[in-house]
C-alpha cells in the first residue's frame, strides 16, 4: 500500500487470466509473469516496474499466493496492492504496459505513452506502441519514453470514435434472445 511515487516507474496492470482480453486478443502472451520478467529486464536501469492486480479479480478469483510470490521475486518489480488507486499510478508513471484491455488508452488521458501486446482500436494513436517481438522491448521502451503524448491526437481519436458509433441496448438484446 505504501507506494513510492518519487522514483521513475512503469506501470503494468495485470489482466484477468480467464478473460477474452488475453485468451483471444493476445494468445501468445497468456503467461503474464513471463511478460513481467521481459519488461523488467528491458526497462532502463533507473526505472522500476509496478504491477497491480486487476480490480475484477475480486469477482473472477485471485491468483494463487505462489503466483504473487513469484512476481515479488522478480528483480526490479514491485507488486502494488489492489486497493491503491490506479489514477494515482497513471498520474505518476512514465510508461504503461498492457497485454490487452483499456490501460493503454487510459494512459493517453494522462499523457503517458504505452506499449500493448495485442491489436487494439486505439493502437492508431502515435503514443501507443504494439509489441510484436519481445526482443524489441528495450528499443520500443526507449522510443516510447521519448514520445510526447499529444492531447490533440487523443481528441481526434475520440471524435472519430464518437462519429462512428451508435447507442445500442446490449442487455435488451440479451433479454430478447
Amino acid at each position: 500500500n505504501d507506494v513510492n511515487y518519487n522514483c521513475k516507474f512503469a506501470y503494468f496492470p495485470l489482466g484477468v487470466d480467464i478473460g477474452k482480453e488475453i485468451l483471444i486478443s493476445a494468445p501468445f502472451y497468456t503467461n503474464q509473469i513471463e511478460i513481467i520478467r521481459h519488461i523488467a529486464k528491458s526497462l532502463p536501469v533507473e526505472y522500476r516496474l509496478y504491477v497491480k492486480e486487476h480490480p475484477s479479480s475480486i469477482i473472477h478469483d485471485w491468483r494463487t499466493v505462489s503466483e504473487y510470490k513469484e512476481i515479488v521475486k522478480i528483480p526490479n518489480v514491485t507488486l502494488i496492492h489492489p486497493s491503491v488507486e490506479s489514477k494515482k499510478l497513471y498520474e505518476n508513471c512514465s510508461l504503461v504496459f498492457s497485454i490487452s484491455g483499456s490501460a493503454g488508452l487510459e494512459a493517453t488521458f494522462f499523457q503517458i505513452p504505452s506499449l500493448v501486446f495485442s491489436e487494439q482500436m486505439f493502437n492508431i494513436l502515435p503514443s501507443v506502441f504494439r509489441v510484436e517481438d519481445v526482443e524489441q522491448l528495450p528499443l520500443m521502451i526507449k522510443t516510447a519514453l521519448e514520445t510526447k503524448v499529444m492531447i490533440n491526437d487523443l481528441d481526434r481519436y475520440l471524435t472519430f470514435i464518437e462519429k462512428n458509433t451508435f447507442n445500442f441496448d446490449w442487455f435488451g438484446l440479451l433479454v430478447d434472445i
